[in-house]
């Protein structure tokens, strides 16, 4: 194939004319869920399982310096760049994203996160300094930023109905683990037992925490759900009735012992399914290829194996639509940034799953 840019615009895709040549051109990744300011942390927390985990980076991050936290993120965005990374959707607790972002040539959205497990019968002044930080990281980056709800189990039912009724996206975290279902369902398990000893008010729904999302008319075209590992049948088929897209990100996913997602399952349901690389504190190096093959591994641990196709379609064209971007892929009048990917004797997706890395790309 043969690739005509001018200008930054696709004028031309043909049939190649000559020898070709040693590399693999493909539309820049897409991060679907990323935390950068966590990159500091990489290899740092422990916890055997994602309640003991969760508590220990809460502890850790609340003893780190914003100068600190700023230039963690830089880093990061230097290495999404790296490994071929064009377009993010960004969660952030804290400062810095936006203006890494800008400087390491990325484009995506920022989602100020909302938690309210402290202030939840009166959130009203959280909501203010989430606000003031949105603004801050909408001037500092110049890309969109929304204040977001980190999950059902930190931010209250008021904030999470109000975020509901807004337009524009959401994105959520959502039955990452087995402890969110004990919560809705029963009201019982870790995260119920901790939010009873912080005065929250804990009622078994018997929901699963889909269910629950739905009933805050939160389940929509543009909300995203992140990680879905634990649902069943009835949860895909609500998701998928409702036209949410879902994030996968399975490094960080078996590092905290959640459930294996099933991802398959999702796509066979029409479910727009995108790969994210989460934090470098859960996922590991931020090496988009390391996350690709840990999406094929993780299938074939469930026994319902993807292609290699279907996951470089994830972090691709198929991760764009999962976030409303349309044209992310090598077409006529397409504005979508390339790179090359430089690896030997590579003929199927899979190939070039199992043997690329950040040092083969190249930006176009």
């Amino acid at each position: 194939m043969e690739v005509e840019v001018i200008d930054g615009v696709i004028t031309r895709v043909g049939i190649q004319s000559g020898v070709p040549d040693d590399y693999i051109l493909c539309p820049a990744f897409v991060n679907a869920h990323s935390h950068m300011e966590y990159r500091g942390l990489m290899g740092r927390v422990g916890g055997d399982d994602f309640f003991a985990w969760i508590r220990e980076i809460t502890e850790q991050k609340s003893q780190q310096e914003l100068d600190q936290v700023r230039r963690d993120c830089q880093i990061a965005a230097n290495e999404n760049r790296a490994t071929g990374v064009g377009y993010i959707w960004e969660h952030t607790d804290r400062l810095g994203s936006a203006a890494a972002m800008r400087a390491a040539g990325l484009d995506g959205i920022l989602f100020q996160e909302l938690i309210t497990f402290n202030e939840h019968e009166n959130p009203g002044e959280k909501w203010a300094s989430v606000h003031e930080r949105a603004a801050q990281q909408a001037k500092e980056g110049g890309f969109p930023v929304y204040v977001n709800p980190h999950a059902i189990y930190t931010v209250d039912d008021a904030s999470l109905t109000k975020i509901a009724s807004r337009a524009g996206p959401i994105s959520i975290h959502c039955a990452e683990s087995r402890f969110e279902r004990e919560l809705t369902v029963h009201g019982s398990g870790k995260f119920a037992e901790f939010q009873r000893a912080h005065g929250w008010k804990v009622v078994a729904s018997g929901l699963s925490p889909i269910a629950v999302l739905n009933g805050y008319g939160m389940l929509k075209s543009t909300t995203q759900l992140v990680h879905c590992c634990d649902v069943d049948d009835s949860d895909i088929k609500r998701i998928a009735q409702r036209r949410a897209s879902v994030a996968h990100c399975p490094r960080s996913n078996q590092r905290l012992a959640c459930p294996t997602a099933p991802v398959r399952r999702m796509l066979d349901a029409g479910i727009r399914v995108g790969l994210g690389m989460d934090s470098a504190a859960s996922s590991g190096p931020i090496d988009m290829f390391e996350e690709m093959r840990a999406a094929l591994a993780a299938s074939r641990r469930r026994g319902e194996p993807l292609t290699g196709e279907q996951v470089l379609d994830m972090s691709t064209a198929g991760g764009a639509r999962s976030l409303g971007l349309s044209g992310w892929e090598i077409k006529e009048g397409s504005t979508v940034p390339l790179i090359k990917i430089v690896v030997d004797s590579c003929h199927t997706a899979e190939d070039l799953i199992e043997t690329g890395s950040p040092g083969c790309v190249q930006w176009v």
